[in-house]
């Protein structure tokens, strides 16, 4: 058979383009053979039962002991649940994991797998970290079929995987990395997780799309998918859920890393407010929600002639077809021309946001560069803008406006049928409006 190392099609022949996923040059040999001898697990065979009669307190949640990690989890670790964590390379992925390591340890026997390094090479970085890792067992071992026999003689309670693209499953044809070996051994420590009841945590590669390396199919196969990101230059770094079959999706943790590993940042307002206080033009507030957290971002615009004719279009951390069609809105509803303009828009902290509800900032934000007008002091925008102008409904106002209050701001402007859902008394002045024309006309 020929499976596509993108998403998992398989064909009886070669072909030059998936027909799943478009993708060329894709397809690889594999060989599927029955598998057999030992190492092949047996679950009990269980009956069916109806959906009312099943107990719910069997889910009982297993905290980690660090706040951001739980939270992000949805209030932590769940029996039998698999946790996919993937990152670019140095970003910090097995530093977390010896981290989550010895916090679990304290809870109950825990085996780190490594395979990428040796026993030694995680001894030393363990002893940086200077954290408690008398309990913990490590490993170097890549063979997940005498990893089983480890969990089965010592009784481990949780198992750290580093990484699925070098650990291999003699049941499974292929050499470590390839479609068939990544897929396997996932469904491999999938069904140790589930039979065992334990908590497996794997860490997988990213290719330079952004993507787990490896079939699709592995982010399916797994209870939980999160990806570390970071800057090469940054010491912050963000964890994001973007897959939780046992919480929030979309939610995120930031964590420094310093000399001693990585620490908990809970109060984000330094990372991504780092001129809260000074009035530059160009600069606005806003409040976006990422998960279930709402987060108090700065939007910076630079808005310069174009020298050479051909205008510049740029947006970090926006998305670009966003960021232009709110240009083309400026342009026809505001009667502002632009066409002449070099135009950047950056989000402070290296943040990428996704809630439509950052739409008014980055549009005001845009206007004040380009007017080299200030927006008023301790304000904060927040609305999605329509194309024809008008402030479209945002949901959560009500969290997003406690946010706003515990940042100490003054003002918000807010869509103007946001007002009806307002349910507490804020201590700071809330307007609402119902177009762009009106918020411009209110704050210049």
């Amino acid at each position: 058979m020929y499976c596509c190392s993108n998403c998992g099609y398989k064909s009886i022949k070669w072909l030059g383009k998936c027909p799943l996923c478009q993708g060329w040059e894709s397809f690889q040999e594999e060989k599927e053979v029955a598998a057999s001898g030992g190492g092949v697990i047996v679950r009990e065979r269980v009956s069916p039962k109806l959906l009312k009669d099943v107990e719910e307190a069997g889910v009982k949640r297993i905290l980690v002991g660090i706040d951001e990690f739980d939270r992000v989890l949805g209030g932590g670790l769940v029996n039998g649940e698999v946790v996919l964590l993937g990152g670019e390379p140095g970003v910090g992925k097995s530093t977390l994991l010896l981290e989550v390591s010895s916090k679990l340890s304290g809870l109950g026997k825990t085996l780190y797998v490594s395979a990428e390094e040796s026993v030694q090479q995680v001894s030393l970085r363990a002893r940086r970290l200077e954290a408690d890792f008398d309990n913990l067992y490590v490993v170097g071992e890549d063979n997940l079929q005498a990893v089983f026999e480890y969990i089965k003689d010592y009784g481990f309670k949780f198992v750290m995987v580093d990484s699925i693209q070098v650990v291999h499953c003699p049941l499974y044809e292929g050499i470590k990395g390839s479609v068939s070996q990544i897929r396997g051994c996932a469904d491999f420590l999938t069904q140790i997780a589930k039979s065992q009841q334990i908590v497996i945590i794997i860490v997988g590669h990213v290719t330079k799309d952004g993507v787990i390396a490896g079939p699709k199919l592995l982010e399916h196969i797994v209870d939980c998918v999160f990806y570390f990101e970071g800057e090469n230059l940054s010491n912050y770094r963000i964890l994001r859920a973007m897959k939780n079959r046992f919480g929030p999706t979309g939610d995120i943790a930031v964590f420094e890393m310093n000399s001693g590993g990585l620490k908990e940042v809970k109060k984000t307002t330094d990372l991504f407010l780092p001129h809260k206080d000074k009035c530059v033009s160009g600069s606005c507030v806003v409040c976006v929600i990422e998960g279930l957290r709402p987060i108090l971002i700065e939007l910076q615009s630079l808005v310069s002639r174009a020298n050479f004719g051909t205008v510049r279009r740029r947006s970090l951390g926006f998305d670009f077809n966003r960021f232009s069609l709110l240009i083309a809105i400026i342009e026809k509803r505001l009667k502002i021309s632009l066409s002449s303009e070099d135009i950047f828009l950056n989000i402070a902290g290296g943040l990428r946001v996704a809630d439509p509800a950052a739409d008014l900032g980055a549009v005001m934000a845009i206007i004040s560069s380009c007017k080299d007008k200030e927006l008023p002091s301790n304000s904060v925008f927040i609305g999605e803008v329509g194309l024809a102008g008008e402030l479209r409904k945002v949901n959560n106002i009500n969290l997003r406006l406690k946010e706003v209050e515990r940042g100490a701001f003054k003002r918000v402007f807010i869509p103007e049928s946001n007002l009806g859902e307002i349910n507490d008394n804020f201590k700071f002045d809330i307007v609402g409006l119902s177009s762009l024309k009106e918020v411009v006309s209110e704050v210049f």
